[in-house]
């Protein structure tokens, strides 16, 4: 069942302000981890950090900004799918059984493509 355009307008809405702030995120993770690395990992002007432990702190400082950039990016993809099924007229129903997503769903997750069953068929593998 497709959505009427007025139904459609919140979503849209909240998408967009979620699409902005993911971008923004992405962008000053991505800022902060140039500038950590380029810094020599250590922060100090040298390249050699002056005690081992600074080197493992820094080193899971990067990779934990890496793995939220990772997540965040691809969050962000899902959330321009999302806009894309609404200008396709496709939103709101599941890519997998085509039936509707309950709109609690929706609000909770805006980006999703899949209803309950189909998404936890598709994490247990089972599709």
């Amino acid at each position: 069942m497709k959505m009427k355009k007025s139904e459609l307008k919140p979503y849209k809405e909240t998408l967009l302000a979620l699409r902005s702030r993911l971008r923004g995120d992405v962008s000053t993770l991505a800022d902060a981890a140039l500038i950590k690395s380029s810094s020599g990992m250590g922060g100090s002007v040298s390249a050699v950090p002056s005690h081992i432990a600074d080197i493992g702190s820094d080193t899971f400082e990067l990779d934990n900004t890496l793995l939220l950039m990772s997540n965040e990016g691809e969050t962000l993809e899902q959330v321009e799918l999302a806009l894309e099924r609404i200008e396709e007229g496709v939103y709101g129903s599941c890519m997998e059984c085509g039936k509707a997503i309950p709109k609690l769903r929706l609000n909770a997750i805006p980006y999703t493509p899949y209803c309950v069953k189909c998404a936890s068929q598709i994490e247990a593998g089972e599709v």
